[in-house]
């Protein structure tokens, strides 16, 4: 019985020096536009909490937002209100961040996104 114990104290011990350990990397993060003219933001899932900035060329904070992302983010913001111009998405776990950059341009009679990387 004591070296039962013994061997399962070695192999809980053994296993905490194995456990994941949270690194310092910056979120999975894409955005794609959606059908309705809507920008998709998608981070993967990850045992962290984030802070979700949307700002404009000039750093107007336009949005932001505290989430859990234990199952990951897929949200949608209308851009409809939004300027021609330059914006930001960031998303910042711990002290990684990660930023997409979309513009909003304008064509007579139509306007449209791009997305940048």
């Amino acid at each position: 019985m004591k070296k039962l114990f013994i061997l399962m104290l070695g192999l809980v011990a053994g296993s905490a020096s194995f456990a994941k350990t949270t690194t310092n990397q910056a979120p999975a993060t894409a955005i794609t536009l959606t059908a309705d003219n809507k920008v998709k933001l998608i981070v993967a899932p990850e045992a962290a909490k984030a802070t979700i900035a949307l700002q404009d060329r000039e750093g107007h904070l336009l949005y932001t937002s505290s989430v859990d992302l234990r199952q990951g983010i897929n949200q949608k913001f209308n851009i409809n209100e939004l300027g021609v111009g330059t914006y930001q998405i960031a998303v910042k776990v711990g002290d990684q961040s990660t930023v997409k950059t979309f513009v909003v341009q304008e064509r007579p009679a139509e306007t449209f996104v791009m997305l940048e990387s």
